[in-house]
């Protein structure tokens, strides 16, 4: 039964690949506004090479139901531990998109156990600040429109001159159509941990610092690259240039597989 329901939440996933115990389970999560359909390009790949592969619609998100606010990354770190804790998993591989590197990041900081290894794809903690608060104002304004305002900010800011017209239209549609007390409730989960969990400043740096786990960065944005530098590289670490945007891992899905691939045969 591909839902978990612990309490009024009902939570979709996805499990395929060999229930082994030689190497962790890998944990596909999405980014804002998104859904697990958004690895599809991954998850036959990462089969083949012969993981076990989970993929979760958090909450509000895909096929999941839509609770009350609120929304934050750390809401949706509880929401997993507790489908690890469901299917008796005790440590896995997070594979994070975006909103969720912040996710993740929470995770291997404060529940660090539960985390083997971090593959971050467009990292967003070293470079949300200001703007966010801004477009949550506005959104707050007319927190009907806020899927809409959504959507142009997918559009204004996530795509390239390079991003396919169906990547703009799925993005745009399921933007549409998410709830605004998610998209308000997001946005405002993100917004409050800026200076502390994410930005630039010190105390956000020393949160980074923290992480344990060895990671695999992909990231076409510079500033997000130079702040991996910045934090810090262990053995292990390792930083990857795909210039496509947000979506980078559905618009140049192969060579993003290759990466992290190869990066796992080293790692786990």
């Amino acid at each position: 039964m591909p839902f978990f329901q612990p309490s009024i939440l009902s939570l979709f996933y996805t499990d395929d690949g060999p229930n082994t115990t030689t190497t962790p389970p890998l944990l596909l999560l999405h980014g804002y506004l998104c859904d697990s359909h958004d690895w599809s390009a991954q998850i036959p790949a990462l089969l083949t090479a012969g993981h076990r592969v989970l993929a979760l619609d958090l909450r509000g998100h895909g096929r999941s139901t839509a609770p009350p606010p609120p929304y934050s990354p750390h809401i949706f770190a509880a929401d997993i531990l507790a489908l690890l804790a469901h299917l008796a998993i005790p440590a896995v591989v997070l594979v994070a998109h975006s909103m969720s590197t912040i996710t993740a990041s929470i995770l291997a900081v404060e529940h660090p156990d539960v985390v083997r290894a971090l593959v971050l794809v467009h990292p967003i903690y070293g470079i949300v600040g200001p703007a966010l608060g801004s477009l949550l104002e506005e959104m707050r304004g007319e927190p009907a429109q806020a899927p809409e305002i959504a959507a142009r900010f997918f559009a204004a800011g996530m795509e390239r001159d390079g991003t396919p017209a169906w990547v703009r239209t799925w993005n745009r549609r399921r933007a549409l159509g998410s709830g605004p007390e998610v998209v308000v409730g997001c946005m405002a989960g993100l917004v409050a941990l800026d200076g502390t969990v994410t930005g630039q400043g010190a105390e956000a740096k020393g949160y980074m610092r923290r992480r344990r786990a060895p990671r695999l960065v992909v990231s076409g944005v510079e500033l997000a690259l130079a702040w991996e530098r910045e934090l810090g590289l262990k053995e292990g670490d390792e930083v990857k240039e795909v210039k496509q945007g947000t979506f980078l891992h559905v618009v140049e899905a192969a060579v993003v597989n290759g990466y992290i691939i190869e990066w796992l045969k080293k790692i786990v």
